[in-house]
């Protein structure tokens, strides 16, 4: 068993080593800033770590080979207890020798007119639940052995099983598992393919042949808040599933904690925004430039988001320059005398856009980087505007008009394909199965043996023996009235008590 628990230390760390450094299946940007060394230690630490398979650690070669010993190792400790378990199990209770040494020991009156028989059958009344056995030899007084606390060893048994368990449900489950992510606003819909999701994580024999192509439409969305009045209470996602062939249409509730299934798929319901819809035009002909609903995250009492508008042409006559926009979205809010903004609610009771216009010959636009993280100089403002819905704004000196045109929410889900997840509720079930038996059952041996004039009852515990001084004359009083007699005080004895031992055919001397 030292050697699991060693592997076991090990897998932990392993574990630990993928929480502080970015695992590629997981995020892979931040993995090439890490190799090319924009971010991180540097590039020869990258190098290092890239070699030691640090940037997936759960898909590593060492990181399998240790799962495998581990697998070799519980084996090997689990195996051999189960099988001694069951032959202990079907053991009968041993006869006890040499009772007058025990520690645990009373004697009782034999009832007038009872045979020695009828002793132990009335006996074994008091102990319907142990494990009892009548011994008679002619060389030995007859005896009744008693057993109990079997449960103790089988819970240390399930207990040490359920790692077993466990390892199996998590490596089924990481290498079989799929979860992905999607942002969409009120009246869009993705399809369940490998290019439908926003981001996505897949376990390695994860195959995309699995994604059944089913459509998911986001029909509405509402959210209400708690009395403090910007707490969320409760946001709902109203989504109608499509199957891929159109023959079957469901229309469901996404809600916090209420997760829907539908074609081997979880929906979870994990976020949501506002989703304003903004367009943009040039102001010379009214062409339109950019017309989208923009996803806003939330910032305080605010919510941003940025738009992609051209990413430019510096091979056309005159160069084109690239054209983006970021907004700045105000729910209800009031601006105080000294500049300040009070937020009045979260829902949009008096919605307002702060949109800045940027206009640069290289704002990142063509780069696979996401919007939201590109640094954009002051110097490529070309101008800002407040507006309101249904209102077009002009800008740049009316070389642009802008324009808030509708204000939709949008709703963040996670859908997951986790098919072994009843294992690891198994084994984590049986950690605590285990654990109860193991921490208040224990293994103790008791006889009642009948001699001339006497009843002779004996005990011993092999486990937690301070408990089981507490309850032998629970159980000496039990026996005297199950046979309706009383005890005989014990003698003075000059020579110490001790403990039995046991011979190795498992009687006690």
């Amino acid at each position: 068993m030292s050697t699991a628990l060693v592997l076991l230390f090990a897998l932990a760390v392993a574990t630990l080593i993928a929480t502080f450094i970015p695992q590629e299946p997981v995020i892979a940007s931040t993995v090439r800033l890490w190799r090319t060394g924009e971010e991180g230690p540097g590039a020869a630490v990258s190098g290092v770590l890239d070699a030691l398979s640090l940037y997936d650690v759960f898909g590593s070669w060492w990181f399998g080979v240790l799962t495998v010993l581990l697998f070799v190792s519980l084996t090997g400790c689990l195996v051999p207890r189960w099988a001694a378990f069951a032959r202990n199990v079907r053991k009968p209770p041993v006869r006890g020798r040499n009772l007058d040494r025990l520690t645990h020991r009373a004697e009782l009156s034999v009832p007038p007119g009872m045979s020695e028989s009828d002793v132990l059958d009335r006996a074994g009344r008091a102990f319907r639940t142990y494990r009892t056995r009548v011994i008679t030899s002619e060389q030995h007084a007859p005896q009744l052995a008693i057993e109990r606390g079997h449960w103790r060893e089988f819970g240390s048994l399930v207990f040490h099983s359920s790692f077993y368990v466990l390892l199996i449900g998590v490596t089924l489950g990481a290498a079989f598992t799929f979860t992905g992510q999607i942002d969409f606003e009120e009246g869009a819909r993705f399809a369940d393919t490998p290019v439908g999701y926003d981001t996505f994580t897949a376990g390695t024999l994860w195959d995309t042949d699995r994604h059944n192509g089913h459509t998911t439409t986001l029909d509405a969305f509402e959210v209400t808040y708690l009395p403090d009045g910007f707490t969320p209470d409760d946001f709902v996602s109203t989504v109608t599933f499509t199957s891929a062939d159109g023959e079957r249409t469901v229309t469901e509730d996404i809600r916090v904690n209420h997760p829907v299934h539908f074609d081997g798929l979880t929906y979870y319901q994990r976020a949501f925004g506002f989703a304003p819809t903004v367009a943009l035009r040039s102001g010379l002909n009214g062409a339109e430039l950019f017309e989208d609903q923009l996803i806003l995250r939330q910032d305080g009492g605010f919510w941003t988001g940025r738009g992609k508008v051209s990413v430019g042409n510096p091979a056309a006559d005159p160069p084109l320059p690239q054209i983006a926009v970021e907004v700045l979205f105000l729910p209800d809010a009031e601006f105080a005398e000294d500049g300040t903004v009070q937020f009045n609610s979260p829902e949009a009771n008096d919605p307002r856009l702060l949109v800045t216009l940027y206009l640069d010959d290289d704002l990142g636009l063509d780069r696979t980087v996401p919007i939201s993280r590109l640094d954009w100089p002051e110097s490529a403002v070309v101008d800002r505007a407040m507006i309101v819905p249904g209102t077009p704004v002009a800008l740049a000196g009316g070389l642009f008009e802008v324009e808030f045109a509708d204000l939709s929410m949008w709703s963040g889900l996670q859908i997951s394909h986790q098919p072994y997840r009843w294992l690891i509720l198994t084994g984590a079930s049986m950690v605590l199965m285990g654990l109860i038996p193991s921490l208040y059952a224990y293994r103790r041996r008791l006889w009642v043996e009948v001699r001339d004039d006497r009843i002779v009852v004996a005990g011993v515990a092999l486990h937690r023996r301070d408990r089981f001084a507490e309850t032998f004359d629970d159980v000496v009083d039990r026996v005297a009235g199950t046979l309706g007699t009383d005890r005989i005080p014990a003698p003075s004895r000059s020579n110490p008590p001790s403990t039995p031992q046991i011979d190795p055919q498992g009687s006690h001397t």
